[in-house]
């Protein structure tokens, strides 16, 4: 078990000990951590090897002598197990690509060569992608050690074997052809190519669009400069061997003081020189305090012999505190302390950033210390690349572990009428194991993807595994946005959760769409089958095309959210001049298509008839003094139910909450867990089916609590 140990400080002058539970004595700041690491000298207990995942001790099997990696048989020494195969990467151009109809799988596979251009020079790269490897997979981006060949080092440290069993792409970056890694600044233009293939729809293979990293010896330092100076687009890092001088250091800094948005990104908040549709100023300006690059914290362990100063760049970027604690995989831990740190990614959630260091001495290529690395990245996961605002880090899910213990099972389905295989997910977290069984139906929330991502990659993006295990409901995330295929999700589903111990309460069924999802969600809104099965509707950033001749127009309960930059605006009504018109152009009237088509069909008044005489409820988060430009980011710190990003506007039917329309402030398009929670504690907890046919169950106080109030939903919508 991890234990808390003191850090002492030794200067020239004095001796300086830090008392448990507390932070170094004085007046030394947050950024001041690097004081600590520099000027003096950290005096830290190293352990073993073989404690970090290393090849320490005594027990390891006995080698050939000709070949260190080979075992023998020690019964017979001169008999060796047969020689290492190592794979050979081929020209990924050369291989055809799998047709669509195997699903969201990655259509190559295998391990390839390909090329990026680098200052007018091409660059050889390498990838591997496992077979089963998902669209939109996760990545890591590795950068070798010079001097070795890639293929033997990667099979050597174990990398393949990881990329087999963990279905990760590896993104495999190299040294030139001289062997040796160049100039740090020319290197990071290789390394910056080579992670720009990682798109979810490229030429060869699609990526999560937020990665892991690993950089070996000189390899390490244009990868670090990359994450540094694109934070938002990664989610945690491991260095070996890493070493800085004071021009690299420099560079660093520069990074970290980069203000994000300060480039006419209207995403990142900075609208200069932008027009709205009609060709007038955009006024809109950024809410919330301008963040750094250094602000966004990124988990990051280095491995072996490390520079002070990059441990220190890190240990601020991440709010570490100046006590480590011993952990037996990963040496030091300097743990981000929340009350400091003013980092947006974990902010209202239990998760944690860190700073790691094991300082021992390690064989690169030593696949104990791969698998430690791995386990490392993969604590976490995240979303958003796109606003400082909306960026989180969130705890990834132990897949094998869920499904060992029965909280989870994914499976291929073929819905009716096609043989495109797709895949779903049902997760049952401990919360709901422990509330509901067989006998005592559970709550079930279907999560419709947006374009471009799978089941996996929703599953994590929302974080819903963590709003699951919160709020006590099924979640179950799936890889299309048919109606066929939602419809034939429903009863397997329902057959998976008997499966694993807990029925689906049918009266209690939920769906939520974001982006495209959430214009399919409103596409299952207008189903006649789908309005019958489902009790309330969400949608985060999501808006449709007109709908279909004989659309269902029953009464049904719908909350939607929008963010500030989002891709078409959250206002409510039409815009006005000057207004940001959405990043999507002509756009802009989608979201006043929505309110009016919600309006008409659940409250009987067009949206002109509304803005003339408003008859909403207004709940507001964010009150109109904290609107103006450069608010503090504390509101997004420490929200409250008063105090907080979100205004919502709500409109009622006799008494009864049908619409609502969230603004988010600060959220690009992409949704943050705080919409899901939204959604499920204000609307999904609340509504039920009820036992007569056309019937809804509205429950003030949440499902089962108090009193309910009946919704005839077939009642004509007055006029």
């Amino acid at each position: 078990m991890a234990e808390k140990r003191n850090v002492e400080v030794e200067s020239t002058q004095s001796l300086v000990t830090a008392e448990k539970g507390g932070l170094v004595p004085g007046k030394l700041q947050r950024r001041d951590f690097g004081k600590l690491l520099g000027v003096h000298t950290l005096l830290l207990s190293t352990l073993s090897l073989a404690a970090c995942g290393g090849s320490g001790g005594d027990d390891n099997p006995s080698t050939d002598p000709t070949n260190p990696t080979n075992p023998t048989d020690p019964t017979n020494p001169t008999n060796p197990t047969e020689p290492k195969v190592y794979p050979v990467a081929t020209p990924i151009t050369d291989t055809e690509a799998q047709p669509a109809t195997i699903g969201s799988y990655q259509r190559k596979n295998g391990y390839f060569t390909w090329s990026v251009t680098s200052l007018g020079v091409n660059r050889e790269i390498e990838v591997y992608i496992p077979k089963g490897a998902r669209q939109r997979e996760f990545w890591i981006g590795i950068t070798l050690p010079a001097g070795v060949t890639s293929n033997e080092f990667l099979g050597d440290a174990g990398w393949f074997d990881i990329a087999d069993d963990s279905l990760a792409c590896l993104l495999i970056m190299k040294p030139d052809s001289s062997g040796k890694w160049g100039d740090v600044k020319t290197e990071l233009d290789y390394v910056t190519a080579a992670m720009a293939t990682l798109v979810s729809s490229g030429a060869h293979y699609s990526a999560f669009t937020y990665h892991y990293v690993v950089g070996y010896g000189a390899g390490a330092a244009p990868l670090q400069l990359y994450a540094a100076n694109n934070p938002l687009s990664m989610i945690s890092q491991v260095y070996l061997e890493a070493t800085a001088d004071g021009s690299y250091n420099a560079l660093l800094t520069a990074a970290g003081n980069t203000q994000v948005g300060a480039t006419r990104q209207p995403n990142h908040m900075d609208f200069t020189g932008y027009l709205d549709i009609n060709n007038n100023p955009v006024t809109q300006q950024r809410t919330f305090a301008a963040q750094y690059y250094r602000d966004i914290p990124i988990p990051t362990w280095f491995v072996g012999n490390t520079s002070a100063s990059l441990l220190s760049y890190w240990a601020g970027v991440n709010d570490s505190g100046f006590l480590s604690v011993t952990d037996d995989a990963y040496g030091q831990i300097y743990w981000q302390e929340k009350q400091i740190s003013n980092a947006l990614a974990t902010a209202d959630t239990d998760v944690l950033a860190q700073t790691a260091t094991f300082t021992g001495s390690v064989a690169l290529n030593d696949p104990a210390i791969t698998q430690n690395v791995y386990r490392f990245l993969s604590q976490y996961s995240g979303y958003d690349n796109n606003t400082v605002y909306g960026h989180y880090i969130t705890q990834r899910l132990d897949y094998e572990k869920a499904v060992s213990t029965g909280n989870m099972v994914f499976k291929n389905h073929a819905w009716s009428g096609s043989t495109t295989q797709q895949t779903y997910i049902v997760y049952i977290p401990d919360s709901v194991k422990k509330n509901y069984s067989l006998n005592k139906p559970a709550p079930v929330l279907f999560a419709t993807h947006g374009a471009g991502q799978t089941a996996f990659v929703f599953f994590e993006a929302t974080d819903i595994k963590a709003a699951a295990e919160k709020h006590g409901f099924i979640a179950v995330t799936y890889d299309t946005t048919t109606t066929p295929y939602l419809t034939d999700l429903v009863g397997l589903v329902k057959q998976d959760c008997l499966s694993l111990g807990v029925a689906a309460d049918p009266s209690r069924l939920y769906v939520y769409g974001h982006s495209a999802g959430g214009g399919a969600t409103t596409g299952f809104a207008r189903d006649a089958t789908l309005v019958a099965t489902f009790a309330a509707f969400g949608i985060t950033s999501g808006t449709w095309v007109n709908p279909a001749a004989g659309a269902s127009t029953k009464l049904i309960p719908v909350y939607a959210i929008y963010g500030e930059y989002d891709y078409w605006p959250m206002k409510v009504g039409p815009l006005a001049a000057g207004d940001w018109r959405g990043s999507q152009n002509s756009q802009f009237a989608w979201t006043t298509n929505v309110q009016n088509y919600w309006l008409d069909r659940l409250i009987g008044k067009t949206l002109t008839e509304e803005m003339a005489a408003p008859t909403y409820a207004l709940k507001d988060g964010i009150t109109a003094s904290l609107i103006p430009q450069n608010t503090s980011i504390n509101l997004l710190l420490k929200p409250t139910e008063t105090t907080n990003r979100y205004k919502t506007y709500t409109w009622t039917r006799n008494g009864l909450p049908l619409f609502v329309w969230g603004q988010c402030y600060g959220r690009g398009h992409n949704m943050i867990p705080g919409d899901l929670n939204k959604l499920w504690e204000e609307w999904f907890s609340k509504w039920q089916k009820g036992s007569q046919a056309d019937t809804l169950l509205y429950w003030p106080n949440g499902v089962g609590v108090g009193q309910s109030v009946v919704l005839a939903q077939a009642s004509p919508v007055p006029v």
